[in-house]
């Protein structure tokens, strides 16, 4: 009991991080697959199911993973992050469908896999870093 206690202690800002992004990626899923129902082109399916998840993502990553007060910088700075997940994600998406011949959804969620931890690092170093104490 005090090793998961140690755990979730040690651990517990990458936790909330993923529970968010799990909120996130079952709206941006959820999102993607209705818009390729509707015959939407699957980039631009994902590029606007991303943008859905970030919105979401931007709100509950200041309040309830990181615990600040939303300001402009701030929201420059995650929208920043998110932009070039984004890029890369689209890069990626793009070579494992188009290249590599895999489904849309199961590559969608391959690179949904890579962007959790970049996205991560990238909030908790760069966007919430003096919080964190990082420096």
């Amino acid at each position: 009991m005090n090793k998961l206690k140690l755990s979730i202690t040690k651990y517990g800002q990458f936790i909330k991080f993923c529970l968010v992004g799990a909120t996130n990626t079952g709206i941006s899923l959820l999102v993607y697959a209705l818009l390729l129902k509707l015959n939407v082109n699957y980039l631009v399916a994902s590029t606007i199911s991303y943008l859905a998840g970030l919105i979401n993502g931007y709100f509950l990553s200041s309040s309830f993973v990181f615990k600040n007060k939303m300001n402009l910088n701030k929201g420059l700075k995650f929208f920043g992050v998110y932009l070039t997940s984004l890029l890369l994600n689209l890069a990626i998406l793009y070579i494992l469908v188009d290249l590599f011949h895999l489904s849309k959804l199961f590559a969608q969620i391959i690179v949904t896999c890579f962007n959790v931890f970049y996205n991560y690092f990238l909030n908790k170093i760069w966007t919430f870093k003096e919080e964190n104490g990082v420096k």
